[in-house]
């Protein structure tokens, strides 16, 4: 109930709605949130599977999507797999013998879970809870209410891409198939990436008219594209790894490209619309992608010495300014990308080259001979670029770390974000 009226309360807030001018919902909304955050910190929730606990975990997940703690996050995530596990919400025969309406509320609760399980797993580089061949229940039913209907369409788009999510991790990133050939990745990648462009034409094909508030369904398809150019973005990053070198293809590039600018398109048009603050944008939206499409564009500036490209990272920065405060994560997201940002315009600038080897023509960049480095970014070759006196950014040391453990292994820089950059030397 207090999860509930949190949410509830939170966007008539956020819409000024006129109930604010009669009652002082602020306090109602403080008071929802500590009950609620009691209620499902409590063992009952966490342990004894029910339909209502599984969907007070789902309401704790977004609330910490919200608060950009990606791995209370998963913890909750976690428990509430356990929980549809337990019940067996993950087997049609489930459903056999309940009631078609409350049915249908645990098919969306289930299909909910999983899309949020396989989501997560990519962007923290974690393996999933839910495993494929264990489900076989079936989607949720589409409405033939013209008003109900694009979004049970979008749900399950959603729920598909969050299959295609699970491929590619398990695939391309999970321990047991990063030894994987060349041949056999790079056919994968491949099948993937036309799985992804079939599914983002097929999302541009439903149907909105008549659709139950337009203005958020609208604002909806800027998730969906910033969620699919980050997913393919890690999907050809997955092919860097060629015998002894590591390279960016511009397929890569490409895509990360497109995922800054579809956050930069819809970002205006989600403070024009008030729906979501700053704040819950950045987290809900932003932190639920991932952060490698910057990464990928820094490292594509400094390369290619273009400028465009800086200009994009500086828009990006400009547009997290706004929430740096919202959040401890969110404060660490702003100062990496400032430093990045800040280096990246300094090293276009300059006449060195100081990382790997840019094919102008192909538009790659390739690392040569990384088996016998332990670094393939030296904090000299930063050292400059770095203001003097500027607590608020990253250290060198610390924005090499980042790289080098981004280009050497599984492309999953959360942990960067727990931590207290103001604590390294």
């Amino acid at each position: 109930m207090h999860g509930v009226l949190f949410f509830v309360l939170k966007e008539l807030i956020a819409m000024k709605d006129q109930l604010c001018q009669r009652f002082d919902l602020a306090t109602y909304l403080d008071h929802c949130e500590q009950n609620f955050v009691v209620a499902v910190e409590t063992y009952e929730v966490l342990a004894v599977p029910s339909f209502e606990n599984i969907l007070a975990l789902t309401m704790g997940m977004l609330k910490s999507q919200g608060e950009a703690k990606p791995y209370l996050y998963w913890k909750l995530v976690s428990a509430a797999v356990t929980h549809c596990q337990s019940l067996g919400y993950h087997r049609e025969s489930t459903y056999q013998s309940i009631p078609s309406s409350k049915a249908e509320s645990i098919r969306r609760l289930f299909w909910t879970v999983y899309a949020f399980d396989k989501n997560m797993s990519l962007v923290l580089g974690r393996v999933s809870n839910m495993q494929g061949l264990e489900i076989d229940t079936q989607y949720p039913i589409i409405s033939t209410d013209l008003a109900l209907r694009a979004w049970d369409e979008s749900f399950i788009m959603g729920i598909r891409l969050a299959e295609l999510q699970g491929r590619i991790f398990v695939g391309l990133y999970s321990t047991a198939t990063m030894a994987r050939v060349s041949f056999e990745r790079s056919q994968l990648i491949s099948d993937l990436a036309v799985a992804m462009e079939k599914w983002h034409f097929e999302l541009k094909q439903i149907n909105s008219e008549g659709v139950n508030n337009r203005q958020a369904f609208d604002l909806s398809r800027g998730n969906w594209d910033i969620l699919f150019y980050s997913t393919l973005t890690l999907l050809f990053h997955a092919s860097s790894a060629i015998g002894v070198e590591l390279q960016i293809s511009p397929r890569c590039f490409h895509a990360a490209r497109n995922s800054l600018r579809a956050h930069l398109d819809f970002f205006p048009q989600y403070q024009k619309s008030q729906l979501l603050s700053d704040a819950d944008y950045l987290n809900w939206v932003l932190l639920s992608s991932s952060f490698i499409p910057f990464i990928v564009t820094f490292l594509h500036a400094i390369a290619a010495k273009d400028m465009a490209n800086v200009v994009l990272l500086e828009q990006v920065m400009g547009t997290l300014e706004h929430s740096r405060n919202a959040s401890q994560s969110s404060e660490h997201l702003y100062n990496i990308c400032a430093t990045f940002t800040q280096v990246a315009k300094k090293l276009v600038q300059s006449q060195r080259l100081p990382i790997g080897i840019y094919n102008q023509q192909q538009d790659s960049l390739r690392f040569s001979d990384t088996s016998h480095s332990t670094s393939l970014f030296h904090p000299e070759n930063f050292q400059n670029a770095f203001e003097s006196g500027d607590t608020n950014r990253v250290s060198p040391s610390s924005a090499i770390d980042i790289l080098n453990d981004w280009l050497s292994g599984p492309p999953f820089p959360w942990d960067k974000f727990e931590v207290d950059f103001e604590n390294f030397p």
